[in-house]
């Protein structure tokens, strides 16, 4: 994670115009997209979508602040084999590129010490890793646990030779300071590569992983490209894992460019489009809900189940709980809800009960899943 800095001030980061109109919000949702204990105490915040009037870039704005918002690991994108096929196809693809000084931020659960260590290459590079909630993995390589940010990193100045992050832009609350301090400490032919969730086509998929809190600004691909091209680096080279997420080969160069970026009419469509599949979905989920008395439980302790409960205030009684393969979420309560969390192996006993899944990317694999346990569960 990062903290290079933490400004909340309401402007489009490609061109700093702070002119801006409101898309839609969220009343009153919850900060944090994880679990807690039963009797613990949750905060809500209005989640409004915005979008500046002169480029088209959207943004979630107000923010909350990084201490409040990753106060503890959710455990996002550990679970499942879309994401650990992702982690080993990332890890592949920066692999040919490990030498000398190699700076990991946020490594979290993809983390390149781990990696490392099991494919025995520990003794080629000098590895240092920024994450907050991060565990040693290998007492060869430095664990910071903190945030990225320029008082840590003076001595790296114009000397490393790799900087690797993966699902990490999208968190950054200041990109652009996020890329130059980057550009800053790599030495003259360092290389930054990165793997992003690909947000344009989540978005048009009505995927409500995509933007949110942790995710406040909508860094899709030509946006990203820009991005980087403005603040001093050269794409080498791209590839697309799945609808997933997009992989970034990038170079340091000393030649900024300065290109522009317009997109207020497909943005806004996009969104608003966005927005209405979502609040059509919920009122359909509503509709089932009171045509049955089956059982209902949500898959997904997470922002999948909170949309759904506070995207249209929903009364969480018309759920029975919710399922979660993450054993360390099972037994703990949703955040912002009364509802508990299962192992999906409790369908096994309910007669045709109802799973109301909305996991975007994932969806197919925890199908499958669901009706190993029990044939007979109806997937809304």
């Amino acid at each position: 994670m990062t903290l290079v800095s933490e400004k909340n001030i309401l402007k489009c980061p490609f061109s700093n115009n702070k002119s801006f109109e409101k898309l839609f919000e969220f009343k009153k949702f919850p900060i944090y997209m994880g679990v807690v204990e039963k009797n613990f105490k949750p905060e809500y915040k209005n989640m409004t979508f915005n979008i500046n009037k002169k480029t088209g870039s959207v943004q979630i704005y107000p923010r909350v602040p990084l201490r409040k918002l990753y106060f503890k690991s959710h455990g996002s994108g550990t679970i499942g084999s879309t994401w650990k096929m992702h982690h080993k196809a990332f890890f592949n693809f920066v692999k040919p590129h490990f030498k000398n000084i190699v700076m990991e931020i946020g490594g979290g659960h993809n983390s390149i010490s781990k990696n490392l260590k099991n494919k025995n290459l520990n003794d080629k590079i000098k590895l240092i890793t920024f994450d907050p909630n991060g565990k040693k993995i290998n007492k060869k390589h430095k664990l910071i646990k903190d945030f990225f940010h320029k008082k840590l990193v003076k001595n790296y100045i114009n000397n490393t030779d790799l900087v690797v992050h993966s699902h990490l832009f999208e968190h950054i609350f200041e990109p652009v300071d996020f890329l130059k301090l980057i550009n800053k400490i790599l030495n003259n032919n360092g290389k930054h590569i990165f793997s992003i969730p690909n947000l344009k086509k989540m978005i048009s998929m009505q995927q409500s992983n995509a933007m949110n809190f942790e995710h406040p600004y909508f860094l899709e691909e030509s946006l990203v490209d820009k991005l980087l091209l403005n603040n001093g680096f050269k794409i080498v080279r791209k590839i697309y894992f799945k609808n997933h997420s997009i992989f970034y080969e990038t170079k340091r160069k000393s030649k900024y460019k300065n290109l522009n970026y317009k997109k207020y009419t497909a943005n806004k469509n996009l969104f608003l489009n966005f927005y209405n599949k979502i609040i059509k979905d919920i009122k359909k989920i509503q509709m089932i809900r009171k045509k049955i008395n089956n059982p209902i439980l949500l898959f997904g302790a997470h922002i999948f189940s909170q949309m759904i409960v506070f995207g249209s205030n929903i009364n969480t009684k018309n759920f029975d709980g919710v399922i979660d393969n993450d054993k360390n979420k099972q037994g703990k309560y949703l955040y912002g809800t009364k509802l508990k969390v299962y192992s999906p192996s409790i369908i096994k006993k309910l007669n045709k009960p109802y799973v109301v899944l909305r996991a975007g990317s994932y969806n197919e694999e925890i199908k499958k899943q669901i009706f190993q346990i029990n044939k007979e569960t109806r997937i809304i």
